[in-house]
């Protein structure tokens, strides 16, 4: 990574820590966040995972749990007004996601203040004067990505809509596949067009649309009552990357190339859905060499 882009990714995830750490009582959505830091609203959850060591809800959940434990050693406030300071809807709740944490009930440490050290990558913490030490940013992990830059022209699909996880989507590629050779839709690649940032959308809200790829005059037969459309890819450079292995591990992937990988570019990402493309067929080959190649449009 180029210090110049190591830098301001360092300054505006240091901008996404200060939000948090003002708007700990009300704490900001990561779409408020990443329009405070700068960040693409699409990618940020992963890009703010990789450069601090922790998912963004975590960092948060720490954040009020660890302000949570010196209220209770320097206020009188009741343990329940606490909790629900945090964030916690019941004592128990509050209570098991502290002892998780420090080791000992909120009742105990009160009575008992411990000194137990939580111990996080970013090295950021809690405390009344808010941010004690600068972020120790882990942008360059061990696991690395490499980036190129590809244009791509327009490219037609038609798209199968999956509603709910994105792992969940592997079942929709068979029923396009079948319903393709049915009507005899000749195609000559296949993707996954993820149309919501999972960092920011319910599971059960997300939308992907399985894909091939047509030609630009290709017609829609019948649907066969299949959500089946004919859509398009927008030409365009896009940062690509390309991952080896089973699919399970594509979640990890996209964390570090949209949180790694990109940065290196020296580019902005654009806000526009991500798409993965298939490259050989996972039924012929050893799953260490299922080749996927993954797509983000850049500014």
């Amino acid at each position: 990574m180029r210090a110049d882009t190591k830098l301001e990714y360092r300054e505006r995830v240091e901008a996404a820590i200060k939000f948090v750490l003002t708007r700990l009582d009300n704490p900001p959505s990561p779409v408020e966040i990443a329009d405070e830091a700068g960040f693409s609203r699409y990618h940020f959850g992963r890009v703010f995972s990789i450069a601090t060591g922790e998912p963004l809800a975590e960092f948060v959940r720490r954040l009020r749990l660890e302000r949570s434990a010196w209220q209770l050693e320097n206020t009188d406030d009741s343990v329940t007004d606490i909790a629900f300071g945090a964030g916690y809807e019941s004592l128990e709740g509050f209570s098991r996601a502290f002892r998780d944490l420090f080791r000992i009930p909120p009742s105990d440490w009160r009575s008992q203040p411990s000194r137990h050290e939580i111990q996080c990558p970013s090295e950021v913490h809690w405390c009344p004067e808010g941010r004690r030490s600068v972020p120790l940013l882990v942008i360059s992990g061990e696991s690395e990505m490499e980036a190129r830059i590809e244009h791509i022209d327009d490219m037609c699909v038609v798209a199968l809509r999956h509603h709910g996880p994105y792992y969940l989507i592997g079942d929709k590629f068979p029923k396009l596949n079948n319903w393709a050779v049915k009507n005899n839709v000749p195609f000559t690649a296949a993707l996954g067009i993820w149309r919501d940032n999972p960092d920011m959308v319910a599971a059960q809200d997300l939308r992907s649309d399985a894909c091939i790829v047509v030609s630009s005059d290709q017609e829609l037969p019948d649907t066969e009552g299949l959500d089946i459309r004919l859509d398009k890819v927008a030409a365009g450079e896009y940062a690509v990357a390309t991952f080896y292995g089973p699919y399970e591990g594509l979640g990890d992937a996209w964390a570090r190339f949209c949180g790694q990988a990109i940065a290196k570019l020296g580019r902005e990402i654009a806000e526009a859905p991500s798409f993965e493309m298939y490259m050989n067929d996972c039924s012929t080959v050893k799953p260490e060499e299922i080749r996927t190649d993954l797509y983000v449009l850049l500014k």
